[in-house]
């Protein structure tokens, strides 16, 4: 990576640095683009993709309809208003 490209990227991120700060960053890119080549030489012929780092899966509860009485009649708790807004039950418990 030359002064030229350093101070392209340097540009795009509008971020200003000293000549001593420059040499650091270009040091700290070139070993990181390194590393990024050593892992493209890898076969990973096989290996499933992960989709984000983790196993966790989806912790929040379905979307249910919940009805409530008024006189006699069923009415959909979303059509509540109040002071001109709809009111709508906490979706967080």
């Amino acid at each position: 990576m030359d002064s030229k490209e350093i101070n392209h990227l340097l540009e795009l991120a509008r971020i200003e640095l000293s000549s001593q700060e420059k040499e650091k960053i270009t040091s700290d890119l070139e070993k990181i683009l390194d590393y990024v080549k050593q892992l493209q030489e890898l076969d990973t012929t096989g290996v499933e993709p992960m989709t984000g780092g983790t196993l966790l899966q989806n912790v929040c509860r379905e979307d249910e309809i919940h009805k409530q009485k008024e006189n006699d009649q069923l009415k959909n708790s979303v059509l509540d208003t109040e002071e001109g807004y709809f009111k709508v039950p906490p979706i967080f418990e």
